[in-house]
């Protein structure tokens, strides 16, 4: 599982200052391209190429060859005195296997990995014990004790309660602090009671999950369990936390990991893309879109949140000092004199977001076509 300093390393590469070779390679062993290995000749015919030096080349390649990528896709940086591999269990859309720059760091495919499959905390919310997973890139591990398991003694005691005041067996989500039931002041009591207990639960979990999250770097929370308790949950997590996710209950709460990897895989994405497509809507209101103003707000600081289409196309051009230009023209406006680069805007994009202090998301689907075709293929949102 990537890590949190890998990630950071990953960052850090942004300001690298080349040359580097960047290496997606499409590795997975059920792909029928990937076949005998055919992914070593890829990668040698690539390198060939883009004219990578020999000792260069013969890193890599040796790379490949004694380390076979136990993995989907595998990534490599290689320069002078320079060697990061990730593998990775997810695919990445790459054109025939493989995707190759020589130069500065080519970042985009692998950022956008990471935010399509941003690091995830799942809530396992059951009545016997709460269990919390990590899922990033494809992978899956349980936190083990990262939630105390409630005494079953509590729980049978607590349900012979609620029964016999003619309620539902009781638990963290039972509906009793939602409404005094009727019948009596003792169910009255009960309920009441039963309020006040699951308020101090979802409290004191809602609190122990903010920190396990923040330690661990953690962007999205998911839960899984039954319809009323995974919301009243929701209800009780601190106003500033990221809105979850709330997916259908697990068959079991004893649920293997691997099975909850494939729950997730399988009902986040249309989510993901709901919410990518309410973001173009807030930018619609309150946003910035089109290439060059966004290029240009982005370079005055003022944008915080860069929205992009993974099919990024267009060229911009870069003068020796980082500025960035939507042409020539304006490029040598900002550096006189210099000699100005031309690049590929989805290669400039990172590096800009990452000076400027900004984030980048990258939406696909019906999201990323409105946003080619409506938003002029590239969109932000204000700092102010």
């Amino acid at each position: 599982m990537l890590t949190q300093a890998q990630v950071r390393s990953i960052q850090d590469l942004v300001q690298h200052p080349g040359p580097v070779l960047s290496l997606y390679l499409s590795t997975n062993p059920a792909q029928e391209e990937n076949a005998g290995r055919a992914y070593l000749a890829r990668a040698k015919e690539q390198m060939k190429a883009l004219g990578v030096p020999k000792e260069i080349f013969d890193k890599v390649l040796a790379r490949l060859e004694e380390d076979r990528p136990q993995a989907r896709t595998r990534v490599i940086f290689a320069g002078e005195n320079l060697l990061e591999v990730y593998d990775l269990q997810v695919d990445l859309p790459l054109s025939d296997g493989i995707e190759a720059r020589w130069g500065q760091p080519y970042l985009t495919p692998l950022l956008y990995a990471l935010d399509e499959h941003k690091r995830r905390a799942v809530v396992l919310v059951d009545q016997e014990k709460w269990r919390l997973f990590e899922v990033v890139l494809g992978e899956i591990e349980e936190l083990e004790g990262a939630f105390r398991a409630v005494n079953p003694e509590e729980w049978r005691d607590l349900g012979e309660g609620a029964t016999a005041a003619g309620g539902r067996s009781a638990g963290p989500g039972a509906p009793g602090h939602v409404g005094r039931a009727s019948g009596g002041s003792g169910k009255d009591h009960f309920s009441e009671r039963m309020g006040e207990w699951t308020e101090r639960f979802y409290k004191e979990m809602a609190h122990h999950l903010a920190e396990v999250m923040k330690s661990r770097g953690i962007e999205q929370l998911v839960l899984m369990g039954p319809d009323p308790d995974t919301k009243n949950f929701a209800a009780h997590l601190p106003e500033n936390f990221p809105k979850p996710y709330i997916l259908p209950s697990a068959p079991h709460s004893r649920v293997s990991a691997g099975e909850i990897l494939k729950i997730v895989e399988r009902e986040l994405p249309p989510l993901e893309r709901e919410r990518e497509l309410k973001l173009l809507e807030q930018i619609r209101e309150n946003g910035v879109s089109g290439v060059d103003q966004v290029v240009g707000l982005l370079q005055e600081g003022r944008i915080h949140l860069l929205v992009a289409p993974w099919k990024l196309e267009g060229r911009v051009f870069c003068c020796p000092s980082g500025r960035v230009g939507t042409t020539r023209e304006a490029a040598q406006a900002y550096c006189p004199g210099e000699r100005v680069e031309e690049v590929a805007l989805k290669e400039a994009l990172p590096r800009l977001a990452q000076t400027y202090a900004a984030r980048i998301e990258f939406v696909r689907g019906q999201a990323e076509e409105r946003l080619l075709r409506e938003f002029g293929g590239l969109a932000g949102l204000l700092r102010w």
